[in-house]
């Protein structure tokens, strides 16, 4: 009898093991596009973001501008009663968003045999695994360091990239959004390209190299980002168990300069969740910690996300315009024009709040108000809101990461050069 109890208790282990691996289908699941006509209808959009069930995919700008926003089937029936009452303009843009999650992992079975990462997809341990060996064979030049661990014990590795002649340092870091795969890809196209310029005595690398050492983080959310190649697709904060049943802190919202104020949620299940104080998260304090340990080394301070095609200037909490605008305006277009330059890919740049809507805890903001850091910039990869491929949003398929990769590895060399005496 205890035999048998045993057995049934291990197949029903085996069982809830198995059921935890599956990946989670969002079947029927509808992209959805909204138009607020009037102030009423921001704010409604607004309040219901801080729902689990309201998956916003795009910012929140103000009236005449264009929402998307992901609804399972219960939802979708809820939501379009409140559209129609409150008379909000709107339109499916997909009617299966699984349809594009299967095309993306297709995308990705065709690259599988490939042994090189860069331009793919990669999982947390081939990321790792990747900075070892470029750390092995390029030691004159690369190194990594691990910042801190994660709730699930995973490490914060950076790469870093320098020279003996290497002075001011460049701060990069990439997944901080668990389901946004195409940073962490783009943050290893940089790596290879500095790496593999260098190495190829490539002139405008070697001046880089000579004068800046990157500091490169592909992964801020490892928990998150294992989890949604795992589990479930879309998940965007990290892992961390709040209360109940409510998981995960929203990461953009956690940094410790001027915390709360504003387009955050004290709700734990929210996908906008600030965390139950600021800087209460091991990557916020990870990164925050490396970069206060070189604090006044650093010339500019790049967080990479996806997606709309914008390359932010500070602030996110305020309209107000950030310290020398037009001069981060200035380099902000030097760094769009280059990046347009390669595959003629339009970003709009400014400061996200005057831009689109307020944002507290935001990285970037707290690299300027708190480390000082002035040429803080934050990156919303392709696609755009509108136009080619805007209705993949986070579910781009893995081909168009070469694209992505090479076009943003122009813009920020063209921004760090124009930052050089």
């Amino acid at each position: 009898m205890i035999q048998t109890k045993f057995f049934i208790c291990l197949a029903l282990g085996l069982m809830a093991s198995f059921a935890r691996a599956e990946q989670f289908q969002f079947k029927n699941y509808r992209l959805v596009n909204l138009l607020p006509e009037t102030p009423v209808h921001v704010q409604l959009i607004s309040e219901w973001e801080e729902n689990a069930e309201f998956d916003v995919w795009t910012r929140i700008k103000g009236t005449n501008e264009r929402v998307t926003v992901l609804l399972s089937p219960d939802a979708f029936l809820k939501y379009s009663l409140l559209f129609k009452l409150f008379k909000i303009p709107n339109s499916i843009v997909e009617e299966d968003i699984q349809a594009r999650i299967d095309e993306q992992q297709r995308s990705m079975v065709l690259t599988k045999s490939q042994k090189s990462i860069v331009g793919k997809f990669a999982r947390y341990s081939e990321i790792i695994s990747y900075i070892d060996n470029l750390a092995l064979q390029n030691s004159d030049i690369v190194s990594s360091y691990v910042a801190g661990t994660t709730y699930e014990n995973r490490n914060l590795k950076v790469a870093i990239i320098k020279t003996p002649a290497s002075k001011k340092k460049v701060w990069i870091d990439c997944g901080i959004h668990a389901r946004e795969w195409m940073t962490p890809s783009t943050c290893i196209w940089i790596i290879n390209k500095l790496v593999t310029g260098y190495q190829n005595f490539e002139p405008e690398v070697v001046q880089l190299l000579n004068y800046y050492e990157f500091h490169i983080m592909p992964l801020q959310n490892p928990d998150g980002y294992e989890y949604s190649h795992t589990t479930y697709r879309l998940w965007r904060k990290n892992r961390r168990p709040i209360r109940g049943n409510c998981i995960g802190v929203d990461l953009n919202r956690n940094y410790g300069y001027k915390w709360m104020t504003g387009g955050s949620s004290d709700q734990p299940c929210s996908d906008i969740y600030a965390g139950p104080s600021a800087d209460s998260e091991a990557e916020t304090q990870a990164v925050e910690n490396y970069i206060n340990k070189y604090k006044g080394d650093w010339a500019t301070f790049l967080t990479i996300h996806t997606y709309g095609q914008w390359w932010f200037t500070s602030w996110g909490y305020t309209y107000d315009d950030p310290p020398e605008y037009d001069d981060l305006k200035a380099k902000a277009k030097i760094a769009t024009d280059a990046l347009k330059a390669v595959n003629g890919t339009v970003f709009t740049y400014g400061s996200s709040a005057q831009i689109l809507y307020i944002a507290s805890g935001g990285s970037d903001d707290w690299a300027v108000g708190n480390a000082g850091i002035k040429y803080s910039f934050c990156l919303e990869l392709r696609p755009g809101q509108t136009g080619i491929d805007s209705n993949y949003g986070f579910t781009l398929p893995e081909d168009r990461a070469p694209m992505v990769g090479e076009e943003t590895y122009a813009g920020i060399v063209a921004l760090v050069k124009s930052l050089m005496p």
